[in-house]
């Protein structure tokens, strides 16, 4: 063999060992991640070889795998799609899947380990493989409520909001609602160009049917922050002096002058604090009170104050992740003033506010929201039951029941009256957080019930509901809408 045939032989002996080492790389090293790659169409079109398992609230699915004629052998649906859809999420051949469809993916699949023996039964037995199912925490007519109250508050307009509901004792989410809402019905259909176009509508339209408020958002809280405000100040006392629910706060009344600024806070529409005893300043929302206690206390202790409730912490997976709540950093003493009553630049989610709730119902120890409260098998045995955990213990049970006794008093005789239910003792805070210019107010409502006894706790969020600009505030928007949902819970009337 000459020279240039043997080099030629051996180029094409290496290239052929290349190609089987490749091969061979592909098929063993790689496998696993390019068979689990979101692009990865293959494993999308076996899902609908088999049902999928099913979503469940108070016993009845809301989530269903249903068999067609198709190509896809099984068709997602979705019973009361548009009250459940920030909860359930969707599963697509288009768009892949979200929410609890994503997280709880492999046991509705049924590609989840601990299923692995019913599986290989059911092929022994020659039958389908089918999911696991998921049951969820969310109470049915607190969901509804919570959806009617959100929708009825827009005067006939698209409202935008949200409301959560906890279970204050164990962190269950018993509502979870963000409006507007979409139908993953659309999303999920077989026929790729009706969903494409479903999607392209819920892109294009400017009100983000598909944004999840209550999680995936942040806000400003307006007076709700001054729950943080008032036991930053029970926690490091003023001018050296312990503070409680009855101190006197040494304010002005009317118009709090701030320094190194032009700028001053004053309380709605002008009015005069009928008293600065803290607990009167809280149930009225006296603006210039609680300005003069985040300059008496500072940015520094405001902050660390709100991060032992959760703000600047990685928001909580429930499993899907929240945003992070956040108060800011270096705050000069105008912005500290502004930030304890809620504005300058305070952000949380909805799902943080209900956990403030949740902290001061149960004592101060705020727990780990969760959405999933069972996994079952194939068979609707039970794989696993969340058990609750704490989250958070930003104040003492002494300090709780001070704050308790300061939000029966805005429900009782001040700013939240709208939220009273015969027989319930409800405790509560409003919110009015002002915006930009052009930019309504948003309207919070916080509370828990029953005050001594808690069952529910509870944020609600009203944005951009489009009303006169006069009647933008928690008590009057938001606190109806926190009522009904604690009437479904508890089934007052």
């Amino acid at each position: 063999m000459n020279r240039p045939i043997k080099k030629v032989a051996i180029f094409c002996l290496a290239l052929f060992a290349a190609l089987f080492v490749n091969a061979n790389y592909i098929q063993v090293v790689s496998a696993s991640s390019y068979s689990q790659h979101s692009d990865n169409a293959r494993n999308l079109i076996y899902a609908y070889k088999y049902p999928r398992g099913s979503i469940i609230v108070d016993g009845k699915p809301i989530a269903t795998s249903v068999a067609t004629s198709d190509t896809l052998k099984y068709l997602r649906q979705y019973s009361d799609g548009q009250l459940y859809a920030q909860a359930t999420g969707y599963f697509s051949i288009n768009y892949g899947s979200t929410s609890i469809e994503k997280y709880e993916n492999a046991l509705l699949q049924g590609t989840d380990p601990r299923l692995s023996t019913q599986q290989f039964l059911n092929q022994i037995q020659d039958k389908s493989r089918s999911g696991g199912s998921v049951v969820l925490t969310l109470n049915g007519a607190a969901q509804q409520a919570a959806a009617n109250g959100l929708a009825n508050v827009g005067g006939g307009k698209e409202v935008e909001g949200a409301v959560v509901a906890l279970d204050p004792k164990t962190g269950a989410i018993l509502a979870l609602v963000s409006e507007p809402t979409y139908d993953p019905n659309a999303l999920a259909s077989h026929n790729t160009s009706a969903a494409a176009q479903a999607a392209n509508a819920l892109n294009a339209d400017p009100l983000q049917p598909n944004l999840d408020r209550a999680l995936a958002q942040t806000y400003p809280p307006g007076s709700t922050f001054k729950i943080i405000t008032s036991a930053a100040a029970m926690q490091n006392g003023v001018g050296g002096n312990p503070v409680n629910e009855n101190t006197n706060i040494n304010a002005p009344v009317d118009l709090l002058n701030l320094p190194g600024s032009t700028a001053t806070i004053q309380n709605d529409q002008g009015e005069t604090c009928a008293s600065t005893v803290l607990i009167d300043a809280f149930t009225q929302s006296c603006n210039t009170i609680y300005g003069q206690l985040g300059l008496d206390l500072g940015g520094a202790k405001l902050q660390a104050e709100a991060q032992k409730w959760g703000f600047d912490q990685a928001g909580p997976s429930v499993p899907m992740p929240a945003a992070q709540s956040v108060v800011p950093t270096g705050l000069s003493q105008a912005q500290a003033a502004q930030s304890a009553i809620g504005q300058f630049n305070d952000r949380m989610t909805p799902l943080q506010g209900a956990m403030i709730a949740a902290g001061v119902a149960n004592g101060g120890v705020i727990m780990q929201p969760y959405l999933v409260k069972q996994e079952l098998d194939t068979k609707g045995n039970v794989l696993s039951t969340t058990n609750p955990n704490q989250l958070y213990n930003p104040i003492t049970s002494d300090q709780a029941n001070q704050l308790r006794d300061m939000m029966v008093s805005v429900v009782q005789n001040g700013t939240g009256t709208a939220a009273q239910i015969n027989g319930v003792q409800v405790a509560g805070k409003t919110g009015t957080a002002q915006r930009g210019a052009g930019q309504n107010a948003l309207a919070w409502f916080l509370a828990f019930a029953p005050a001594n006894d808690p069952k529910v706790a509870v944020a609600v969020l009203v944005q951009d509901n489009n009303p006169n600009a006069g009647d933008v505030y928690g008590g009057t928007l938001a606190a109806p809408i926190a009522k009904s949902v604690i009437q479904a819970v508890l089934g007052a009337q």
